[in-house]
């Protein structure tokens, strides 16, 4: 079987992570009858394993604009995949190239814009423009590559009744798989919770609502707390081992409105310290059964300044430690998907 992994669109970030996290699983573990196809569109994030039968394609040309992505996903890329002759084609990138014709087509969605109803952004503010594109421009060609897809997968239960909601695909044409979590307990080891210390791990993205922390904390310094300590990664990239003794450390907030999944909810939950996020299905489902949950309306600073100030006061305090939740083996439920 010949099955081509497209993610041209992946170049940092999350949507980096995954794609390298499923190379390095089917360079791993692959059936030894299988060729697999990696179509990327940054040179040198994979490497060719010829004796794996695995080769990779770098389509840096579809990369260089959002023009050149359009035009491969509306005319070029059918005749450029089916030149690979492939029976399966998984798409990581949200969409697929539009009439490709084989056995099998599989799509990754992990784009929630045009499904999210959190938020509706607006092309005539700068700040959302790009944001305003990905809702109502994108969105229709993700929902096209959901009616073409024969399985479409995601991450969590609300993106999979959006997606049905929006397409009108049937249950059996999409499957939810919940991304693999980390155990992080060997950065426990003399952590020591600060009640005082409160982090949020994410990147500067207006949904991210970095906005929403920092009105808080004026209003809790109103109130005459000055000395809290808040870190935010989008102002101070932090290695992997210091994000995860940051989770032991404080207090994790999460006011993100938009997420499909939200790891750091899933990792911040092994440390059983509070974790005071947005009010969204998202959270809800991540954090389900967590006892030291706290939620809030992600438009309003006014909750969220009352539980921090709960923590700083130590009326909200850390619980008893979780061990890691979630799918551990999520791209084997993948690559089975692909092979059945």
């Amino acid at each position: 079987m010949k099955i081509a992994v497209l993610d041209i669109a992946a170049s940092k970030t999350g949507a980096l992570s995954i794609l390298r996290d499923f190379y390095g699983y089917v360079k791993d573990h692959k059936n030894p009858e299988n060729e697999w196809v990696f179509i990327t569109g940054v040179r040198d994030i994979l490497e060719a394993v010829p004796e794996k039968k695995i080769s990779v394609i770098c389509r840096e040309d579809v990369k260089a604009s959002s023009k050149n992505r359009l035009m491969f996903d509306l005319f070029s890329g059918k005749k450029f995949l089916e030149s690979l002759s492939p029976d399966v084609v998984f798409s990581l990138q949200n969409t697929l190239p539009k009439g490709i014709e084989c056995r099998k087509k599989i799509l990754y969605v992990h784009q929630p814009l045009g499904y999210q109803t959190a938020k509706k952004f607006s092309f005539l503010k700068k700040e959302e423009r790009h944001l305003a594109m990905y809702q109502y421009m994108y969105a229709p060609l993700v929902n096209a590559s959901v009616k073409a897809a024969d399985v479409t997968v995601v991450q969590t239960e609300w993106m999979k009744d959006a997606v049905r909601k929006k397409t009108g695909i049937s249950k059996e044409r999409i499957r939810e798989i919940a991304p693999d979590i980390p155990d992080i307990s060997e950065y426990a080891k003399d952590a020591c919770f600060d009640r005082k210390s409160f982090f949020y791990p994410a990147g500067d993205i207006l949904y991210k609502n970095h906005s929403l922390i920092n009105a808080a904390v004026r209003q809790l310094k109103d109130e005459g707390i000055d000395d809290l300590k808040i870190t935010f990664t989008k102002d101070k990239p932090l290695g992997r081992s210091e994000v995860c003794r940051k989770y032991f450390e404080s207090t994790l907030l999460f006011p993100s409105y938009i997420e499909t999944y939200g790891l750091p909810l899933a990792e911040g939950m092994q440390t059983g310290n509070p974790i005071l996020a947005a009010d969204t299905p998202f959270a809800r489902q991540i954090l389900e059964g967590y006892e030291k949950a706290y939620f809030y309306d992600p438009f309003d600073p006014v909750r969220l300044k009352s539980l921090m100030k709960e923590v700083y006061e130590e009326k909200i305090t850390p619980g008893s430690r979780k061990t890691k939740s979630g799918s551990s083996n999520s791209y084997a439920e993948i690559v089975k998907l692909i092979e059945e």
